[in-house]
């Protein structure tokens, strides 16, 4: 590794710099993106699945759960109490930049009917 052409610093050009953060493109991106969605959707009450770490589920007091599905970078929120998800859908979006695309009608090229 070499620091880039135009941001040397003279009597230092053999030093460069450690990356605190992945950047996207790296080899180790992907896991840094899915680590910090992890740490995310726990704070927000969610715990993934051990059968399926691309499921996360929270569970309420009333019985009724809300459940995301993420693969890679798509993901979906639903459940049975549509106001409960739109709530989870909110705190979500506030934390994450993303579209809300609206009702799902197809994911990983399977289309969902209701």
């Amino acid at each position: 590794m070499e620091q880039p052409q135009g941001f040397k610093v003279p009597g230092n050009e053999h030093k460069v710099l450690r990356l605190k953060k992945a950047i996207y493109g790296l080899k180790q991106a992907a896991c840094a993106w899915w680590h910090e969605l992890d740490q995310s959707l726990k704070a927000l009450g969610f715990s993934h699945l051990y059968a399926d770490a691309g499921i996360f589920v929270a569970k309420h007091a009333d019985g009724t759960m809300v459940i995301i599905l993420a693969y890679v970078d798509d993901i979906i929120l639903t459940g049975p109490n549509t106001t409960l998800v739109a709530s989870k859908k909110k705190l979500f979006m506030d934390k994450w930049e993303c579209c809300d695309l609206g009702e799902c009608r197809e994911f990983l090229h399977m289309r969902i009917e209701y």
